[in-house]
């Protein structure tokens, strides 16, 4: 029962990280530059809202299953790899999992920037322009640059915490 549990919770890690990544690629690599193909303004900005809430659905969902297994990792890691006298900063496991939850409250800091400050600014500049009102486009690539820093500087981010995951399941490094 132990081993399906946590083959379980490996699959449940790994389909969160790919619903919480594969949409940042997507966003990063394909719809941005080709939304700009979309000449109707106000038709691209209700594409990108449409394309960005519903990706912002499976990130979410990602990371409600990361979480979970992450949550069932850490409370059975001795267990699991039969350390139950080694105190958790012994090993390189308790180390390289603190800066790891570091990085990721960090990340989650500069993907909640984004989503919550930085894109919603944007759209709404962009929603101005499109109705008319005087937006410069100095302003408009400064909120696309904050906006482009933020995403890719989170995908980077997201990236060394897949890293450091892999360090974690890899015993005879983690458990030295």
């Amino acid at each position: 029962m132990e081993n399906a549990l946590h083959i379980t919770a490996i699959w449940m890690h790994i389909l969160g990280i790919a619903l919480f990544v594969g949409p940042q690629f997507f966003l990063a690599y394909a719809w941005v530059p080709a939304s700009r193909q979309i000449t109707d303004l106000p038709e691209r900005i209700q594409a990108m809202r449409t394309i960005t809430r519903r990706f912002g659905y499976i990130g979410g969902v990602g990371l409600g299953l990361i979480f979970t297994a992450g949550v069932y990792f850490i409370a059975t890691w001795r267990n699991y790899y039969g350390q139950h006298d080694a105190g958790f900063f012994e090993l390189r496991y308790g180390v390289i999992f603190t800066i790891k939850m570091c990085v990721l409250a960090v990340m989650l800091a500069s993907l909640a920037l984004h989503i919550f400050v930085v894109g919603p600014k944007l759209l709404q500049r962009l929603e101005a322009q499109a109705n008319g009102e005087l937006v410069t486009e100095a302003e408009l690539r400064r909120l696309r640059s904050r906006s482009m820093t933020l995403s890719i500087g989170s995908l980077a981010l997201t990236l060394a915490i897949m890293v450091m995951g892999a360090m974690l399941n890899t015993y005879k490094f983690s458990q030295q």
